[in-house]
């Protein structure tokens, strides 16, 4: 399939059946309701699988066979909810009796609390998310992300809250987005160019694109479009601040006349601030630049453009690079037109990119790889079903529960996986799903599901993360009692406030200098624990300070009570086992509920999670710190604890026939061989029951059936 996108195709293609005519018919009629009945989805899904069988029928190739309940099982909580199923949940689906069984679980794991963790994993990843940006913290953002999966925010939706977003981050949570590139807006174009239209526009910054059509001059018609917002506030651009000045210059007047000199020599105001003055207002102003907002500021081409179509530093006007013309009015507020334009289904890069990432995540490759570098030549392997999904996300309104319900109704999604790895460059005919390895998140998720009963509602996040989550909570108070503050109250409080920072740069000298002279890391560690100490109580008595001026006494009140429970919270699980009942560490919560990206030398990271610095980031090779950490880490420990879902599982077993069935049912999803229950039995007999049981867990855990989504 050549993309061309110079012109735009019409909504439906050319080879539509009277059976897929009658489908979308169908769906047109209900456009917008976001109903949508299993007939109405098995005949969407039905056709997919007839696009495929048309095509293996011409390149020769069969369809895998379909495989059974215990692996569909198994794939499909993973696929959606990012985990394994429990033993319960897996002898639930396969007790059932319903006709549509796999229908329900679909659409069960679609409405669940997993579903939300393993998505949210899965455009972290894309998105690059991290729990900290710059200058603030970015849980909001984070909670937006999952809020907008679990209320099930359509897709051109989710991408405009983004695009067009503004403010603080605890007042519009999508401008994290920005954030995340804060100071960079032409990185940041490019990552959206590379996201959402699949165009990877990032070499055409410096220099016409060497392997595909747009030029640098192209590229920053583009940039124009979102060049405007600043992602660090200036300080001549705050009311609050300008009103400190002016108050300052009033009360500095004063105290010239009063001291017998000239108010109208400028002179006479130079360095009326002392050292640790200007360092309060830093400490009082910095919060207020995280606010991110919309400018005039213009766009020009860099000093060294070297083409013919312009000058050097020229300024550039907003114009998308395809499709047709996009114009801005006056008034309009440049994003706006340009997150319309974007995410129109009359722009098919949007539609198709997205469809195809979807694809992908439940086939294992998509239709169009790599799935964000579309070119003018690109060719899809199944041309047909391309447009056919394009066509369809768009009739769902890009819901995206919806067109993953439809794909994981089809029966090629619910063939038997593909061991062959694909040829690069070359199609591959989707005679199945590929083969693959659970992600970092799913592995880590999985092991959490045997290990910790009712881990997909353990949320809030781990220690991390609400220690973030309450320093922005913090961090929007000040900027608020700031922000409420005259002109003439802020003079008074950096004028007050400036001998206890003068103190506080005394400390920060003398801990330079006993770091420098100290010789062993132990010390430095201890001066580094000290400093922070003062750093803490420092900051502590301005929040005070300003909480006083500002009438907002209470305030802290709540902040030591919120903190006292976060420490309540913290020794309440502080072991394994107290008065009879079960206790949890409170870092072991999913992935989605850890700081993004989780700390070096985490389970995540070492199994390939994202460091978050380049898109899709994350990688699946196998290495020897993963071998150790399933053999000799703290999860083999875990599993065997009395109150972990697998050994309350297997205590209820009746017969040691029983207790293997909930084992290998609770690792691999399926009923063990008669060849490896002599293997269990023989572990029992020679090494004892108790003994036994950890050694069998162990090899399960470790084997290659487990960690790969079969």
């Amino acid at each position: 399939m050549k993309i061309s996108f110079n012109s735009f195709r019409p909504f439906f293609f050319t080879r539509l059946t009277l059976s897929s005519l009658a489908f979308f018919l169908l769906l047109l009629t209900s456009h917008g309701s976001r109903q949508y009945s299993l007939e109405e989805t098995l005949e969407a899904a039905e056709q997919i699988d007839l696009y495929v069988a048309e095509q293996l029928e011409v390149q020769g190739l069969a369809r895998n066979e379909a495989v059974d309940d215990f692996l569909f099982s198994r794939r499909v909580h993973l696929d959606i909810s990012g985990r394994i199923p429990t033993y319960q949940e897996q002898k639930r689906f396969l007790d059932s009796i319903e006709d549509s069984k796999r229908s329900l679980l679909i659409d069960q794991l679609l409405d669940s609390e997993g579903y939300v963790s393993h998505f949210y994993n899965y455009w972290a990843d894309i998105l690059r998310v991290k729990s900290r940006g710059r200058r603030t913290p970015m849980v909001s953002y984070q909670d937006w992300i999952k809020d907008s999966l679990r209320g099930n925010k359509p897709y051109d939706q989710f991408v405009t809250e983004m695009v067009t977003s503004e403010g603080y981050i605890w007042e519009d949570p999508a401008v994290g987005y920005y954030v995340r590139d804060a100071g960079m807006p032409l990185d940041n174009m490019s990552n959206t160019a590379q996201v959402f239209l699949g165009t990877r526009m990032q070499c055409a910054q410096c220099h016409d694109h060497p392997f595909d059509q747009w030029t640098q001059k192209e590229y920053y018609h583009m940039a124009a479009y979102t060049y405007g917002l600043r992602t660090q506030t200036r300080y001549r651009d705050m009311e609050g601040y300008q009103e400190f000045q002016r108050a300052a210059r009033q009360a500095m007047r004063s105290e010239i006349v009063e001291e017998g000199g000239d108010p109208r020599d400028r002179r006479n105001y130079r360095n009326r601030f002392t050292g640790g003055q200007r360092r309060a207002m830093r400490d009082l102003f910095q919060p207020l630049q995280v606010e991110v907002k919309p400018t005039d500021r213009k766009l020009q081409l860099p000093d060294d453009y070297q083409y013919d179509d312009a000058r050097p530093k020229q300024l550039v006007s907003p114009e998308t690079p395809f499709g047709d013309e996009l114009k801005v009015s006056r008034n309009q507020d440049p994003r706006e037109a340009y997150a319309d334009w974007m995410t129109s289904p009359q722009n098919p890069r949007f539609t198709i990119v997205i469809a195809n990432r979807l694809w992908k995540k439940a086939m294992g490759i998509g239709i169009i790889e790599p799935v964000d570098d579309i070119k003018e030549d690109t060719v899809a392997s199944h041309p047909e079903l391309m447009e056919f999904l394009s066509d369809l996300m768009v009739s769902y309104d890009y819901d995206m529960k919806q067109f993953m319900r439809t794909i994981l109704n089809t029966r090629i999604y619910q063939s038997i996986a593909s061991l062959e790895d694909p040829v690069p460059g070359e199609p591959y005919y989707f005679q199945g799903p590929l083969l693959r390895r659970m992600t970092a998140e799913q592995l880590w998720d999985s092991v959490l599901a045997l290990g910790v009963p009712g881990v997909d509602m353990r949320l809030g996040g781990d220690a991390q993360v609400r220690r973030l989550r309450e320093g922005e909570r913090r961090l929007q108070e000040q900027v608020e009692n700031v922000n409420s503050l005259s002109g003439y109250e802020v003079y008074a409080l950096v004028k007050s406030f400036g001998k206890t920072e003068e103190k506080y740069l005394e400390a920060e000298k003398e801990y330079q200098a006993q770091l420098a002279n100290a010789s062993t890391e132990a010390e430095r560690r201890q001066l580094r624990r000290d400093f922070q100490r003062i750093r803490r109580e420092k900051n502590a008595m301005l929040e005070r300070m300003v909480q006083d001026v500002s009438g907002n006494r209470g305030a802290m009140m709540a902040s030591m009570s919120d903190q006292g429970m976060m420490a309540s919270d913290s020794n309440d699980y502080a072991s394994m086992k107290k008065n009879g009942r079960p206790r949890y560490n409170p870092s072991m919560v999913r992935a989605s509920e850890i700081v993004s990206p989780a700390p070096p030398g985490h389970f995540l990271r070492q199994f390939g999670q994202s460091d978050r610095e380049i898109i899709e980031n994350s990688n699946t090779e196998a290495s020897i710190p993963q071998a150790l950490a399933l053999l000799n880490g703290a999860a083999p420990e875990m599993l065997t604890k009395r109150f972990s879902p697998l050994s309350v599982s297997v205590e209820k077993a009746n017969s040691p026939k029983e207790r293997e069935d909930v084992v290998f049912l609770s690792f691999l999803g399926r009923l063990p061989s008669d060849h490896e229950r002599q293997l269990a039995r023989k572990q029992m007999e020679t090494h004892g029951s108790k003994k036994g049981y950890e050694m069998l867990i162990s090899a399960l855990l470790n084997t290659q059936e487990f960690r790969f989504i079969q």
